[in-house]
């Protein structure tokens, strides 16, 4: 057989992505024996992956046949449960290098995949990448997150917003009010993340509250934070002498009184705290308060001001005051309460006494009352230490006259000291033959106030009173150590019982 001078060399090229796709080349001229040589086109590479912000940058090395590179490569990217998704710019259509970088991808685990080509044929596709995590957008306040003044200034952090945004912070919606605020940088850089400062105003309402970052492609995240200023909740002016509040006289001398609520004591945020009281007294247009305790009518007070005298002359009816917070930030403020002026003493008005139902007219028994009426409220601690008016036992005392009318005393009942109410007479000598007390023992006697109407309710007696064998009319001498809430004392004026002579009890 004969052979050729010339070789003709037959290269094929096999491309095994799914169904086989093969290349040929042909290289030579001439006649002989002939060989044919066949290689696949292999997979793509598993790329790597890295993110920054939002973009995620894809690498793959090159895929070789025959020491040529293949020329272009697609790029896929999967979610978590492996479904393809749209690829976004940078990465979309075919690379013709070895990586590329995805903008503006969306929060979420992705992974990526590469497919090499050679002119016109492909490779099969590469296995999946690790899983490229994207953040989603994100507000974190890196300053207190309590504020106890305002204005304030808030300092936070946003990340995971898409590139070359500009940022607006807003309250309480994403289209609240706009809060003012500066980005550094002044549009999200590519990693996503900025930091910012953002200032709340002053009449921020207490409470928690929102702030949320709108990006101008789309992108928001919220932050919260809580506004707990203090708070003025409750004022009053009181005679310094204690007791009761809400009413002054003219020329009296007095405290007034307010409470703070807060974190702490002082509550945290207090710049200051002072009262206009020039309708009072002239001049005290910021009276100072101070912080302590103090209780007055059963309220207690966590700041009160130094002692301050009333005009000497003024009208009777209610004046107006104000107590005023300024916080640590400069912002004040004002609330306003009252006080009434009272320039009349109390006097007596009535007295009267009721039979128990089923008892014996004209006998002091268990369960009989007396009432003593003033001409208005006093002040119950004026009376008894510390008595709020609410029922209190007491010892009730009939003291045999003698040749002289029987009198009625009230005691206290701890330490049997006689009670303020002047003098009591009974209009008659027959009511008892001896001292008799009333809740020394057994069920006691008791002193009600309402509104300045004092009832005596009478315990078990020390032992039988007499029964009066006719009618008479009680008197009342008040005594001066009882007054209003504003101070003014009790007048001693004798007052004759009411209504048609009777039987007392």
């Amino acid at each position: 057989m004969r052979r050729l001078g010339r070789w003709l060399t037959v290269t094929v090229l096999a491309i095994s992505a799914g169904p086989a796709i093969a290349q040929a080349a042909w290289s030579g001229t001439g006649s002989g024996t002939g060989q044919a040589v066949a290689a696949a086109l292999g997979a793509g590479g598993t790329p790597t992956v890295s993110v920054t912000g939002r973009s995620v940058t894809v690498s793959w090395s090159a895929t070789i046949l025959q020491g040529q590179s293949a020329d272009d490569y697609t790029v896929k990217r999967y979610d978590s449960s492996g479904t393809a998704q749209t690829v976004g710019s940078g990465c979309a259509g075919t690379i013709t290098t070895l990586s590329c970088t995805e903008s503006s991808v969306s929060a979420g685990s992705w992974t990526y995949t590469v497919t090499p080509s050679l002119h016109s044929w492909s490779g099969s596709e590469s296995p999946r990448s690790a899983s490229a995590t994207v953040q989603s957008p994100a507000l974190g306040v890196t300053s207190a997150t309590t504020l106890t003044s305002l204005p304030a200034t808030v300092t936070a952090s946003v990340s995971g917003f898409a590139p070359s945004q500009t940022v607006t912070f807003r309250l309480d919606s994403a289209t609240g009010t706009t809060l003012t605020s500066t980005l550094s940088p002044t549009s999200v850089p590519a990693n996503g993340a900025a930091t910012a400062t953002i200032t709340m105003p002053a009449g921020t309402a207490q409470g928690a509250h929102t702030i949320y970052a709108v990006g101008s492609g789309g992108d928001s995240a919220t932050a919260s934070l809580t506004v707990t200023r203090p708070t003025v909740t409750g004022a009053a002016i009181a005679r310094s002498a204690g007791g009761v509040s809400g009413a002054i006289k003219q020329g009296g001398a007095y405290y007034v009184y307010a409470n703070v609520t807060g974190s702490g004591t002082p509550p945290a945020g207090l710049g200051s705290l002072t009262a206009n009281v020039s309708t009072v007294t002239t001049g005290q247009t910021t009276a100072a308060l101070s912080s302590g305790s103090w209780t007055v009518g059963g309220q207690t007070y966590d700041y009160r001001s130094a002692q301050l005298t009333a005009k000497s002359t003024l009208a009777a009816g209610t004046d107006t005051f104000t107590i005023t917070m300024t916080d640590t930030a400069g912002t004040a403020t004002t609330t306003s309460y009252s006080v009434t002026v009272d320039n009349t003493a109390p006097r007596a008005s009535n007295i009267q006494t009721a039979n128990v139902a089923g008892g014996i007219a004209g006998k002091a028994e268990l369960g009989d009352t007396m009432t003593l009426t003033y001409s208005e409220a006093i002040d119950p601690t004026t009376v008894e230490s510390s008595w709020s008016g609410a029922s209190t036992p007491v010892i009730v005392k009939i003291i045999d006259g003698g040749s002289a009318d029987d009198t009625l005393q009230v005691l206290n009942a701890s330490t049997s000291a006689v009670l303020p109410f002047g003098t009591i007479d009974l209009g008659r000598k027959d009511y008892v033959t001896q001292t008799i007390t009333f809740g020394a023992s057994a069920t006691s006697s008791t002193m009600l106030d309402s509104a300045g109407a004092i009832t005596l309710t009478l315990g078990t007696p020390s032992a039988g009173a007499g029964t009066a064998a006719g009618t008479g009319a009680m008197t009342w001498t008040p005594s001066a150590t009882v007054t209003d809430a504003a101070g003014n004392a009790a007048s001693t004026s004798v007052l004759t019982e009411s209504g048609t002579a009777d039987k007392e009890f």
